[in-house]
């Protein structure tokens, strides 16, 4: 008997609008509070109802995307048929939207104008929704529409680690607030990047926490540097980028020199013109 899913499609639109929806008032808060780069978060004054109420946010939307969670349909190993019953799995499908909203509050923290709330909240729908559709189809789809997941969670994944470690690194805080931050962000992604890949959840995790401390590491000396928000967000992104497919591939079967080649090549380009950006 083939197990019957659950509308994900409607689900994730749902989880989507919701959480953009709670976004936009913190977009509206955004214009009234006196919220500017260079400020911890929370340990401001004048500026702590912005971030708890973005906070507040952030949690109801994750956690309203894990309520909404698709269940896996796994494969049986002999024929790779549907089994009836899903297996236990863990919880993660509040991640996404959780960093996803939070890097939306830091960034409505700096760019709260009218044109821009509307932006940033559409691409939040956006995001959520491609993300979620994408990861509900790597937990029930077959095995053409898993790669096809696959592919759009990488880019998507990506993109939200170049917003994230830009809204980090603008702020230019210390390397204990900054570094710590990456550190969670990057682990938490290189977490989600590695569902549904055939490996441990204790490999995924350790993997994943290499990676995030290896970007903190980067973070802290890159904090010496005098770029800006953005050309700071895309070089640890290049980091990020390098990292995530070496893990990856290695997960798959281990990491070749034509590996190494493409991506240390890729990273190294993009790394060069991203400093001489910066030293002009």
């Amino acid at each position: 008997m083939e197990f019957e899913q659950p509308n994900w499609v409607v689900r994730g639109a749902l989880g989507s609008l919701v959480a953009a929806a709670l976004l936009l008032g913190v977009g509206f808060w955004a214009r009234h509070a006196a919220v500017a780069p260079g400020q911890v978060p929370l340990l401001v004054s004048h500026s702590r109802g912005f971030w708890v109420l973005g906070l507040l946010a952030a949690v109801v939307g994750a956690a309203l995307f894990q309520a909404l969670a698709p269940l896996p349909a796994p494969r049986t190993a002999a024929t790779g048929a549907l089994s009836a019953r899903p297996p236990a799995t863990a919880p993660t499908a509040w991640v996404v939207p959780l960093i996803v909203s939070l890097t939306t509050v830091m960034l409505l923290g700096v760019y709260h104008s009218l044109a821009a709330i509307g932006v940033i909240v559409l691409g939040v729908f956006v995001v959520l929704l491609g993300s979620g559709l994408a990861q509900g189809a790597l937990r029930t789809g077959d095995e053409e529409s898993r790669q096809r997941a696959r592919n759009v969670y990488t880019l998507l994944l990506h993109i939200i680690a170049f917003v994230g470690l830009s809204m980090i690194y603008i702020n230019k805080l210390r390397s204990l607030f900054s570094a710590t931050a990456v550190l969670v962000l990057v682990f938490l992604l290189l977490l989600q990047l590695t569902e549904g890949e055939e490996a441990s959840g204790a490999r995924r995790l350790v993997y994943a926490l290499a990676g995030g401390v290896v970007l903190g590491e980067i973070t802290w000396v890159l904090n010496y540097w005098r770029a800006t928000g953005w050309t700071g967000g895309a070089a640890l992104l290049i980091f990020f980028y390098l990292i995530a497919g070496l893990i990856l591939n290695h997960l798959r079967g281990g990491v070749s020199s034509r590996d190494l080649a493409e991506y240390g090549g890729v990273s190294a380009i993009a790394f060069a013109v991203v400093a001489i950006a910066v030293l002009r």
